[in-house]
């Protein structure tokens, strides 16, 4: 059954916000204009003022695109039937793609038996059940859709400008910052760019790219997406400077104070991926900004590089790319083919990364000899493991058969109620109060129903997890010796290296881990 409650969604832009001020250009299309607007047309509605409000909120999300997280947390609770209205200030701000809004207007909606209102478009789907959405809300779409489409256009001919014009329209490199006088142009960032001038000067008196990163690393020097306050919220591992930070800062004409842009272009709108654009279509122009370092000092730096010994890159098998530093996290790195080390300790003076070192043959013939044992447990609890749990599943089965049959009888008394009611056999306070009681008693019922049914999924997804990590291991434990070496990896989730002796394996059919 569905729930009666109403969804109030609020989306915001980047392309509403305007960058010059960080203001909203039309208030009206803000979070708390949107927000105010609707909670006081559902105050004066009859039918929705009485109903529980869910609010969802994407703010900073373009229209074009439905890969919203609050949009799809609502879209979620629409499908599991809790919600049955949905109210927006326009059909802009629910989207801007005509073929989409028109689909959840025309099929979705109506099909779950939703409710969809825009308070401004003055649109109600009620009025329009088992009608199409009406040409008036139709062309409102088709406007907004290509309203995305020209601003886009326009916006691309605007950078495109500015690029030719060699202005600065992307994140400013690391050693630069933002003019606040003169929009668009770059200007040094002193601390940062003396990092930079001692980057291009070691490499130009001979030091390897992993030796600076080593000793900027011992220095404390933040990494220049620290130094700007970047970092990704998964990643919970120290930042560190490395070969390629250090190459990337070599590489960059910009510290010669030529700008270079249109290096990279996108096909389409919101193009997550945008492609290289070749080097002879870049725009570039020299003596666009200050410089850090001199045109000869870049070419001697370029010419230092070009001189190291360049390695021919081999492609290897990448089964066991499953192997990690189990001190600071990272993926191992297979040299040659032959042995794996952590590549932070190329970064860094004294750390235990050092230590975590192992030649191929020796590290799969200790994950070969753990496999073996965790094949032989595995086989060994497999029907006790799976009894318990066949046994768990029957005991949930029962109880919600139980609490059905409660369910049921509650639902019979209250008809039998009512009808010893209708004729005459119970006064009007006895038959409320045992409505009421009987009422509240399927309420109770029903939550533990519900609850019940979880734990029944619950126990079913653990069976079949425990049938398949069965018969995965039971097809290997068939293998011989030698097939079993190249089916190594298979049941293996990811192995933490923490020293020569000292492994940790993570089984991908077992809850816990396994030291080695």
């Amino acid at each position: 059954m569905m729930k009666q409650q109403v969804a109030i969604y609020l989306r915001l832009s980047q392309e509403d916000i305007d960058k010059r001020t960080s203001k909203v250009k039309d208030e009206s299309n803000s979070i708390s204009a949107q927000r105010l607007l609707i909670t006081r047309y559902l105050d004066l509605d009859p039918m929705l003022s009485r109903l529980p409000r869910l609010e969802f909120c994407d703010d900073g999300y373009t229209g074009t695109s439905f890969d919203r997280p609050e949009f799809s947390r609502m879209i979620e609770l629409v499908r599991r039937g809790e919600i049955s209205c949905i109210v927006v200030k326009d059909l802009s701000r629910f989207g801007r793609d005509y073929l989409e809004v028109g689909d959840y207007l025309e099929h979705i909606f109506p099909f779950l038996g939703v409710r969809f209102k825009a308070i401004n478009d003055h649109y109600d789907s009620i009025k329009h059940f088992g009608k199409t959405i009406g040409m008036d809300i139709a062309f409102k779409n088709l406007i907004y859709d290509y309203y995305c489409k020209d601003l886009s256009k326009k916006v691309k001919s605007a950078m495109r400008l500015k690029q030719r014009e060699a202005r600065y329209v992307s994140c400013a490199p690391y050693g630069y910052q933002i003019c606040s006088t003169v929009k668009h142009q770059l200007v040094i960032d002193q601390e940062a760019a003396a990092i930079v001038r001692r980057i291009f000067l070691d490499v130009i008196a001979g030091k390897s790219t992993s030796q600076i990163a080593r000793e900027l690393n011992s220095e404390g020097i933040a990494t220049p997406a620290e130094y700007k306050g970047y970092r990704k919220r998964t990643d919970s591992r120290k930042p560190q400077w490395t070969h390629h930070i250090i190459l990337n800062i070599i590489e960059n004409l910009k510290y010669t104070g030529t700008m270079v842009n249109h290096t990279r272009e996108s096909r389409h709108i919101r193009d997550d991926n945008q492609r290289r654009v070749p080097k002879d279509e870049w725009y570039l122009r020299e003596n666009a900004h200050e410089a850090i370092v001199t045109q000869q000092e870049f070419n001697q730096a370029q010419e230092a590089m070009s001189r190291r010994k360049k390695t021919v890159r081999t492609h290897h098998s990448q089964s066991d790319r499953v192997y990690f530093c189990g001190h600071c996290g990272r993926k191992l790195e297979k040299v040659n083919g032959k042995s794996f080390s952590c590549p932070s300790h190329r970064y860094h003076f004294g750390r235990p990364c050092e230590g975590v070192r192992w030649q191929k043959e020796a590290l799969e013939d200790a994950v070969f000899e753990a496999l073996k044992i965790q094949i032989a447990v595995v086989q060994l609890e497999s029907t006790g493991g799976k009894s318990a749990v066949q046994s768990k599943g029957d005991s949930l089965q029962s109880q919600c058969a139980t609490l059905q049959k409660q369910y049921d009888a509650c639902k019979r008394e209250k008809f039998e109620q009512y009808q010893a009611y209708r004729e005459g056999r119970i006064t009007d306070e006895m038959f409320l109060s045992s409505r009421d009681q009987l009422t509240l008693q399927q309420n109770i019922l029903k939550e533990q129903l519900e609850e019940c049914k979880k734990q029944c999924e619950a126990s079913k997804q653990e069976a079949e997890a425990a049938d398949e990590k069965q018969r995965s291991m039971g097809r290997m434990a068939e293998l011989t010796e030698e097939q079993l070496r190249d089916h190594l990896y298979d049941a293996i989730e990811r192995i933490l290296v923490y020293g020569p002796n000292d492994i940790e394996i993570v089984w991908k059919f077992q809850d816990s881990t396994v030291t080695a």
